[in-house]
């Protein structure tokens, strides 16, 4: 995989990711509202407007913190992601650099090895240049 690739399936995977943390969220969110109206009409008929009203904002803050929470989990996951991807690709570089230069280095020996034979074995044919007049 080279690394392009790496990269769009790194963030094909977070986008599948992500999109699967919004409908867990979505579902969890559309639970707690069911469980909330079943609370409310409770409490609704056990206490007054006043202890409704204070219950309905502890429940609203708890919600934003909750949402907040989840917002800086799913940045800090892109961050690390991009930040992984970075150090993917620097590896990635400087190894394919270093494995370019180990194949210059057995190329270059194996023509060595290669012009020696021919100058040492007689039997092989010489080639020399063929010039036109």
């Amino acid at each position: 995989m080279n690394p392009e690739q790496l990269r769009a399936y790194k963030k094909e995977k977070s986008r599948i990711f992500n999109a699967k943390m919004r409908d867990l969220r979505l579902k969890e969110k559309a639970k707690k509202q069911d469980q909330q109206d079943d609370n409310q009409t409770d409490t609704i008929d056990k206490q007054d407007d006043n202890q409704t009203d204070t219950i309905d904002k502890q429940d609203e803050n708890q919600d934003d913190r909750l949402e907040d929470l989840l917002v800086k989990i799913e940045e800090n996951h892109s961050s690390k992601i991009d930040e992984l991807l970075n150090n993917v690709d620097g590896l990635l570089d400087t190894k394919l650099d270093e494995l370019f230069n180990r194949l210059d280095i057995i190329e270059s020996i194996i023509e060595t090895k290669l012009e020696t034979k021919l100058e040492t074995n007689p039997r092989l044919p010489q080639f020399k240049p063929i010039l036109f007049a």
